[in-house]
C-alpha cells in the first residue's frame, strides 16, 4: 500500500497478487464453509466445516437425491497472466483468473442394477430381482476460470470488493454439450461460493487516512489498485 498524489485523486491504495491469495487462503482454512455444501446424507447439519442444504427432490425418489459440492481453496491470479490457463481462456487487462478443483458426489442408494440374462438351461434359476447398490459416486474436476472485481455498498470510506466469475472452463470433458452443462453449473457455483469471500475498502488505509473510493479497484501489474480521497 502506498500515498501518493494521482491525477485528480489524493489516495493510492493497492493489494498485491501475493497478498490477496494470503487473504482467500486464511478465510477459507477458517471457514471452509463457504467451499464446501451438501444435503443431509453428506452434511447433516450446517457447522464450521461444511454448509447444510436440502436433497434434490424428484419424483420417485423418496428423501431426494442426496448430493455434495467440495471446492478447493481457490488461487488468483492477477493480470498479467503468470500461470498457465488453458487455450479456451484468455486474460486480458483489467481481468482476474481462478484457479481451483471441485468434486461433486452424489449417494446412489436408489440406483437399481438391471435383473441379469436368463439362462439358456432348462434347470435355470429365476431371475435376481433389482437390487439398490448403496454408496456414493464422485467426480473430481480441475477448474479454471475467468473473473472481475465489484464493489460492493460504496460509502465514506466504507464498502468492499468480492471477486466474480464470469467463465469456466474444463479440461478433457466430452462430449462438448456435458462439457457446456458442467461449466454452466460450476460457474454458478463457484460464483456463489466466492460471494462470502469479500476484502473491506478499510483493509486499503494509507496508515491513519481512510480512503474514500474515486476510482477503481482496477486490476493491473498484479495488483488491485483503488484511488481515492480522504
Amino acid at each position: 500500500m502506498a500515498v501518493s498524489l494521482t491525477e485528480v485523486e489524493r489516495v493510492f491504495g493497492g493489494v498485491r497478487e501475493d497478498a490477496l491469495n494470503d487473504v482467500i487462503k486464511a478465510f477459507c482454512t477458517a471457514r471452509p464453509r463457504y467451499l464446501r455444501y451438501g444435503s443431509p446424507g453428506f452434511v447433516p447439519a450446517t457447522t464450521v466445516a461444511a454448509t447444510a442444504m436440502p436433497a434434490i427432490a424428484f419424483p420417485g425418489i423418496a428423501g431426494g437425491i442426496d448430493w455434495s459440492v467440495a471446492f478447493a481453496i481457490p488461487v488468483v491470479d492477477l493480470h498479467p497472466q503468470t500461470s498457465g490457463l488453458p487455450p479456451e481462456l484468455g486474460l486480458t487487462p483489467g481481468q482476474l483468473s481462478v484457479r481451483t478443483a471441485v468434486q461433486i458426489c452424489i449417494d446412489c442408494k436408489h440406483r437399481l442394477r438391471p435383473p441379469r440374462e436368463p439362462q439358456k438351461s432348462d434347470d435355470r434359476k429365476d431371475e435376481e430381482p433389482p437390487h439398490p447398490v448403496e454408496g456414493e459416486v464422485c467426480a473430481f474436476l480441475e477448474v479454471f476460470g475467468l473473473g472481475h472485481l465489484e464493489v460492493l455498498n460504496t460509502g465514506a470510506g466504507g464498502g468492499s470488493i468480492r471477486v466474480r466469475i464470469d467463465a469456466v472452463e474444463l479440461v478433457d470433458v466430452t462430449p462438448d454439450g456435458l462439457e457446456a452443462v458442467l461449466e454452466c453449473l460450476i460457474r454458478m457455483l463457484l460464483d456463489a461460493a466466492l460471494s462470502g469471500v469479500v476484502l473491506p475498502l478499510q483493509a486499503l488505509r494509507a496508515g491513519a487516512f481512510t480512503l474514500t473510493l474515486q476510482r477503481g479497484p482496477e486490476i493491473e501489474d498484479d495488483q488491485i489498485k483503488v484511488y481515492g480521497d480522504v
